[in-house]
């Protein structure tokens, strides 16, 4: 297909800002308590600081070490789909990582104080002496096991990974199933979005279906902020995703709202940060902006990241914070309400057949 072949169907499918069309009224009120509904189509430019600073260096290490890494399966962001891991798979493997030393740690403390107790017991004094022995011993104990804990904990997880050795191939296989169910993934050429269920289901519908939010989590030492996804019509809500991390800065969210929304609509060049950088030339919108404004191909790959944080970094940082994002404008909430919900479906099924029937996937 010729590069205005493949932005044609870019364009026949894909998402855009300044087409949006008629949508239904949604099944519930938008406004939502202690969660900021997000606007749509109205792009500051800006992608999210922290996130690109910590990206590059995952960039530049994989492009060193490994450059075709960029083309294979294990690399989940590309030109077609930004791939995450939602719900129980991404909660699971977080989990995991912490379940053997939680575990070690329940043993000799719990375990190992027990016995320091009984002991402690057995030692011939008068009752009110031996209440002290007793009390003493268990702090004692506390102490210790905190030493055996640091001294102990490299052997363990060493020897945990020595007995699983001739289970790789299982627990291989294991992992890549969980995986595969907790895929989630922006599609760009499609313009849809799919969020991994319970039970091996997706739910997949298009991108302007789904209601943005800045979600204010509270935890210890203070109020962080998360971005969120609700869908519309079914009242779905999708907060655990490996895309959308517990920030403290809302500024941070909020450039990442923006920032995904310009890579899922195809009338808009890939975002310029550097997970995206080794696809640029492969999405024909962006390979024209970048001819027009003299992008370099190796930006991000050949940055001084300390450098630029010292000079055009910091720039991009006091735009981010003291851009007015409460300012910008909706472009999707205009079009709800404008169809039925039986006539969006059937509009929706008649597109779907002819993207397939034109051989767009």
């Amino acid at each position: 297909m010729s590069e205005n072949g493949q932005k044609d169907s870019h364009e026949k499918r894909g998402f855009r800002a300044d087409k949006i069309r008629y949508l239904p009224e949604s099944a519930k009120s938008r406004d939502r308590l202690g969660e900021d509904l997000q606007p749509v189509g109205d792009y500051a430019g800006i992608n999210p600081y922290y996130r690109v600073c910590e990206d590059l260096e995952v960039v530049q290490h994989q492009y060193q070490n490994d450059p075709n890494g960029f083309s294979s399966g294990d690399w989940w962001w590309d030109q077609r789909q930004i791939r995450f891991l939602n719900g129980k798979a991404f909660i699971g493997l977080s989990a995991l990582l912490l379940l053997i030393p939680y575990v070690w740690g329940g043993v000799v403390l719990v375990g190992g104080g027990i016995l320091a107790l009984y002991f402690a017991d057995l030692v011939d004094i008068p009752k009110v002496l031996k209440f002290f022995w007793i009390l003493f011993a268990g702090f004692a104990w506390i102490g210790v096991s905190f030493c055996i804990l640091i001294k102990t904990m490299p052997w363990v997880m060493g020897g945990f990974a020595l007995l699983l050795r001739p289970f790789d191939k299982l627990l291989g296989k294991l992992l890549d199933r969980s995986l595969e169910s907790g895929e989630s993934a922006f599609n760009r050429e499609t313009g849809e979005v799919s969020f991994a269920l319970s039970g091996n289901k997706k739910l997949t519908a298009p991108f302007e279906e789904f209601d943005a939010y800045v979600e204010r989590v509270v935890q210890h030492g203070g109020i962080f902020y998360r971005l969120m996804f609700v869908h519309r019509y079914t009242g779905k809500q999708f907060s655990q995703t490996s895309i959308s991390r517990i920030e403290p800065a809302r500024e941070e969210v909020m450039a990442l709202w923006d920032m995904l929304q310009r890579y899922m609509d195809v009338s808009q060049p890939l975002p310029d940060v550097p997970r995206l950088e080794p696809f640029r030339h492969l999405d024909p919108v962006t390979v024209e902006h970048d001819q027009r404004t003299g992008r370099d191909s190796r930006f991000w790959r050949d940055l001084d990241l300390e450098s630029w944080k010292q000079g055009e970094g910091a720039e991009w940082l006091k735009r981010q914070v003291e851009y007015p994002w409460n300012k910008c404008t909706c472009r999707l909430t205009p079009q709800i309400g404008k169809i039925s919900m039986d006539a969006y479906r059937e509009k929706m099924a008649s597109v779907k057949m002819g993207s397939d029937e034109n051989g767009v996937r």
